[in-house]
């Protein structure tokens, strides 16, 4: 018998996030898509190994959790994997939006910034 531990995808995968964003991106050819930005609660693989689920609808069908060694670096972690695939998109002539205003996204507007006085 193996003690070969399986990973499992955390129950409550992406059905409450923890933090969701809608934006409107426009690809190069003009296609509009309403991209739901989400990332999951973090959940322990093994004292040692967090995880977070990371979603992108209407971008990207399926993305793999986000490993890292505590639920504070996979929080980090993942948002700034989301802004580095929404800069991608950009880098290959992709637009963003506030979908409310039509005002244009730099995708590091995307990212929460810690502020110090």
């Amino acid at each position: 018998m193996s003690n070969v531990r399986r990973r499992r995808r955390h129950p409550l995968h992406m059905n409450n996030p923890l933090a969701s964003r809608s934006i409107l991106a426009v690809k190069p050819n003009g296609e509009r898509l309403t991209v739901v930005l989400a990332i999951g609660h973090p959940y322990e693989v093994t004292p040692e190994q967090w995880a977070i689920p990371v979603s992108m609808s209407g971008l990207h069908s399926r993305l793999g959790d986000i490993h890292g060694i505590d639920a504070w670096q996979v929080i980090q972690l993942a948002y700034e994997f989301v802004v580095q695939l929404i800069g991608h998109f950009v880098e290959e002539g992709g637009k963003l939006y506030w979908p409310e205003t039509e005002e244009p996204i730099e995708p590091e507007e995307l990212l929460p910034r810690a502020r110090s006085k």
